[in-house]
């Protein structure tokens, strides 16, 4: 028996009816191409959702893929917990058996096993759709820019705005965040891009017991979500050729952006890029 994860809320549904709108139309784009269309998702659950509300149960991204109506040639399925690896194999085994032959189900750390997924791919004849669906700052920057060099596989990367948002305090001092930052974003160009000298600054600040007596400042977070959501989009744009400029903000009960849904696409040729865009953006624009 699938267990249900727990986790995610009202915007847990609005996400996976995203990335499966765009999934669909993918393979509709696809059908006809000689390429061989490789599915991964890279944290992928058992398949069943429960909110954290309790008040939905879902079902998750990796059981959308396998049932729809047109089929990827290859599915790559990675989660990090063993007893849920199981339970997805389980659920493949006994609701697709169809598919068995061609999915493959890999536990561990999602950075790894996706690095490994792309090696062992000859993207020369394939294509692949990426889901990245972590639950907070999983997602390495090396990891991206692997996937980007495949030139070869759209991703939809659900970022996680609020941690991200959380590490960038008001009064400056992130030193205890600044390696999952950099991490995360790829550089320490946010520490100048969200960070400006504080105005404020007293002959207090300036005495040896201070800290800042070296430097002569100190630095206040000078960003909104706006800043944060348009740095994130530019930071993309420096490794994928095109990224859409509507990435769906998912909020709390309290309005406050909890996750940013970004699609970027990594192939060089116009063609493909304007294709998928234009596919990406009417999903993301119709609210």
């Amino acid at each position: 028996m699938v267990t249900s994860q727990k986790f995610g809320g009202k915007w847990t549904e609005e996400k996976l009816n995203i990335f499966t709108s765009y999934l669909e139309a993918y393979l509709i784009a696809l059908q006809n191409q000689k390429f061989k269309k490789i599915y991964i998702d890279a944290f992928a659950g058992t398949g069943e959702i429960e909110t954290s509300d309790g008040e939905q149960y879902l079902v998750g991204s990796a059981k959308r893929a396998l049932a729809a109506d047109r089929k990827f040639d290859r599915y790559y399925f990675i989660e990090g917990d063993e007893k849920k690896a199981a339970e997805l194999q389980e659920m493949v085994n006994a609701e697709f058996p169809y598919l068995s032959r061609v999915v493959t189900v890999y536990c561990g750390d999602a950075n790894d096993k996706l690095a490994q997924i792309i090696r062992d791919v000859d993207w020369r004849y394939n294509r692949g759709l990426l889901f990245l669906d972590p639950y907070a700052t999983q997602v390495n920057w090396t990891t991206l820019e692997t996937v980007a060099r495949t030139k070869s596989i759209d991703v939809w990367y659900l970022f996680p705005f609020s941690a991200l948002n959380r590490m960038l305090p008001k009064n400056g001092k992130y030193e205890t965040w600044e390696n999952c930052i950099d991490r995360l974003l790829g550089d320490d160009g946010w520490q100048t891009e969200f960070y400006k000298e504080d105005p404020q600054m007293s002959l207090f600040d300036l005495l040896p017991d201070s800290g800042t007596v070296n430097s002569g400042t100190r630095k206040i977070k000078d960003s909104n979500s706006d800043h944060i959501k348009a740095y994130i989009i530019s930071r993309l744009g420096t490794i994928f050729p095109c990224v859409s400029q509507h990435p769906r903000i998912f909020r709390n009960s309290r309005n406050s952006p909890m996750f940013l849904f970004c699609f970027a696409i990594s192939s060089e040729s116009p063609k493909a890029q304007r294709l998928a865009l234009r596919i990406a953006d009417h999903i993301l624009k119709n609210k």
